[in-house]
C-alpha cells in the first residue's frame, strides 16, 4: 500500500468518524440511513454529470459491479439500523467492522482478486479483528461467546456482509471505470459514486419506505435536524476518497483494513466530545488494533 493510499484512508475515515458520529448523537432510525444516502447522492449529482465519463466504452460487468455495489451498501444500512435498534452504536459498530477484515481477505484469496497478502499481514488483519470484538466491552468477563449471542447479531452479520459486499464490487468497478472510462480517477471516482448512491437509495426507499412506521420517522426527520445532510455530504466524500485508495493497493482487503482507523477517531470524539469513558477492555482493543494496523502496513 502506498503512502498516498494511507492519507487518502486517513482523510476518509476521519469524515467516515464524523457522521457516524453525528448518527450515535441522533437516533439512529432506518429513516435516517435513507436522508444520509439521499443527501450522499444529491451531493455528487452536478459533479458527477460534468465527470466525462465515456459510459458507452465501459463493459457490461460494470453496471452489474454498480448494482451489486449499491445493493451491499443497503444490506449494510439494514443491518446497521437492526443491531443499532437492540444493542445501540457502541456495541454493534466495532463488531460490524471486525467481520469484513478477515472476510474480505477472505473472498479475494479464494477468487483470486489482487495479489495475495502475506502471512504478516492477514496476522495484522486478525489483530484488528480482535481488537473489534473487545472494543465494545465493558469488562473482559464479558469476552464471552454468549454476551455475543444477542439479538443485534444479525443485523451484525448483514452489515458486516454488504460491508464486504460493496468494497469487493466497488474496487472492481472502479476499476474498470480508470481503464475504460476516458476521464480522470477523481472524476470517476465520483462519477461512480453516484451511481452506486442511486441504487442505495432507491433500493433503501423501496425496503424502509414501505413501512408505515418508517414512513412516520422519515416525514419526522426530514427537515427537523441537519445531521443527515451534513452526514451524507461526509459519507460521499470519504467514500469518494476511500475509492481512490483502491487504485493504490494491490489487494482491497488493505483499504479494508485501515478503514478500521475510524474506529480510534470515533472513541476519541466520544471522549472529547460526548465524555465517555474509556473501558479497559476498549483501551486494549484499541491497542490491538493499531498493533495490526502496523503489522499490515509492514507485512503487506
Amino acid at each position: 500500500m502506498t503512502v498516498t493510499a494511507f492519507f487518502l484512508i486517513l482523510l476518509s475515515v476521519l469524515l467516515h468518524a464524523g457522521w457516524h458520529f453525528l448518527a450515535k448523537s441522533r437516533n439512529p432510525v432506518p429513516a435516517l440511513f435513507l436522508l444520509v444516502s439521499g443527501s450522499a447522492f444529491l451531493a455528487t449529482l452536478i459533479p458527477a454529470l460534468y465527470a466525462g465519463v465515456d459510459y458507452g466504452a465501459l463493459p457490461a460487468r460494470f453496471y452489474i459491479y454498480v448494482f451489486c455495489g449499491g445493493a451491499s451498501g443497503a444490506l449494510c444500512s439494514t443491518g446497521l439500523s437492526i443491531a443499532y435498534r437492540h444493542s445501540g452504536v457502541s456495541f454493534a459498530y466495532p463488531l460490524a467492522r471486525a467481520v469484513p477484515v478477515l472476510l474480505t481477505a477472505l473472498v479475494t484469496v479464494v477468487f483470486g482478486i489482487g495479489l495475495r497478502p502475506s502471512a504478516a499481514a492477514l496476522g495484522g488483519m486478525g489483530l484488528i479483528f480482535l481488537g473489534c470484538l473487545l472494543m465494545p466491552l465493558k469488562k473482559f468477563s464479558g469476552f464471552r461467546l454468549s454476551n455475543y449471542l444477542n439479538p443485534a447479531l444479525g443485523g451484525v452479520l448483514l452489515a458486516a456482509l454488504g460491508t464486504t459486499g460493496y468494497t469487493i464490487f466497488d474496487s472492481e468497478g472502479i476499476r474498470l471505470v480508470n481503464e475504460y472510462g476516458h476521464t480522470g480517477r477523481v472524476a470517476g471516482a465520483v462519477a461512480y459514486s453516484n451511481l452506486r448512491e442511486l441504487v442505495l437509495f432507491s433500493l433503501l426507499s423501496l425496503s424502509i419506505l414501505v413501512r408505515k412506521r418508517n414512513r412516520a420517522d422519515f416525514n419526522r426527520e426530514l427537515f427537523r435536524h441537519w445531521e443527515p445532510y451534513a452526514g451524507g455530504v461526509a459519507a460521499a466524500a470519504a467514500y469518494i476518497l476511500v475509492m481512490l485508495a483502491m487504485g493504490e493497493v494491490t489487494n482491497v482487503s488493505f483499504v479494508q483494513a485501515f478503514r478500521q482507523m475510524s474506529l480510534p477517531v470515533g472513541v476519541l470524539l466520544g471522549v472529547l466530545i460526548l465524555k465517555e469513558r474509556i473501558t479497559r477492555p476498549e483501551l486494549t482493543g484499541l491497542i490491538l488494533l493499531l498493533a495490526g494496523l502496523v503489522t499490515v502496513a509492514l507485512g503487506r
